[in-house]
């Protein structure tokens, strides 16, 4: 038998507050004299429901003992001889029944204080799992970038464009027979605030935008459209995100050679 199934049947609850049959007693006995980890289950449930009965127990009003005595007493009276006791098999009555109501609220609490800590055990599992299966993504990427760039500066006809600020220098790697464009952003200087940068190809002595730059794009390298017949590349800095339709002010720029 799966100790691990046993254990979570809720027949070891059954057994402490004495409500299993004798067979299911005898096969608790038996199971916990073969495997510790059934008496350590049953030694928590006992602890449990001793801290719940102590922790939670209430004393009845005072009226509550004398109506539930009379009500034995008439109960009694109507099935009894007249002579009439002193009282004492309806007070063991209560304390059967308070002692069972005070035991099964316990077994509940037990039951659903574990459930809830194998929930919280779950749900902090499932995250650490998430944060792993996010960063494997997040490496992934930077892998499939830097494969790229590694297949792409290989080529013979990539040809290496500076984009030159006159205080350094980025690169951007333009190959005409693959039809790729790409920028290393590494070597970008960090925008003004509040600015964007946006990258632009000049075809037929025009700037045609290439789209926004990604300064966090996976492995510090941004693939870009590609444009037949670029003389130059530039960047340029922009209040607007998402770009505009000419440069407003451009930072870089670099000539393609010259094949």
């Amino acid at each position: 038998m799966d100790i691990q199934s046993f254990i979570q049947s809720g027949l070891l609850e059954t057994y402490v507050i004495g409500q299993c049959s004798e067979e299911e007693r005898d096969l608790v006995e038996r199971m916990a004299a073969q495997h510790p980890e059934v008496r350590t289950e049953l030694s928590a449930i006992e602890q449990a429901l001793e801290s719940y009965a102590s922790g939670n127990a209430v004393a009845p009003p005072a009226w509550m003992k004398g109506r539930i005595l009379d009500a034995i007493d008439q109960e009694a009276a109507t099935k009894a001889p007249p002579a009439r006791g002193n009282g004492t098999g309806g007070l063991r009555i209560l304390q059967i029944l308070a002692v069972t109501l005070a035991v099964a609220g316990s077994v509940l609490a037990y039951q659903l204080y574990r459930q809830q800590s194998e929930k919280a055990a779950l749900e902090t599992r499932s995250s650490e799992l998430q944060a792993q299966i996010d960063d494997c993504t997040r490496r992934t990427q930077q892998l499939d970038k830097l494969q790229q760039a590694v297949v792409l500066l290989r080529d013979r006809d990539t040809r290496a464009v500076p984009l030159d600020n006159g205080k350094g220098t980025a690169y951007a790697y333009y190959n005409p027979v693959r039809r790729e464009v790409a920028l290393d952003l590494g070597g970008l200087p960090a925008p003004a605030p509040g600015k964007h940068f946006q990258f632009w190809a000049i075809v037929d002595g025009k700037p045609v935008s290439m789209g926004m730059v990604d300064l966090q794009s996976a492995g510090g390298w941004q693939s870009l459209p590609y444009f037949d017949n670029s003389a130059a590349l530039a960047i340029s800095q922009e209040t607007s995100p998402t770009g505009n339709p000419t440069p407003t002010e451009v930072i870089m720029v670099g000539n393609v050679p010259a094949s």
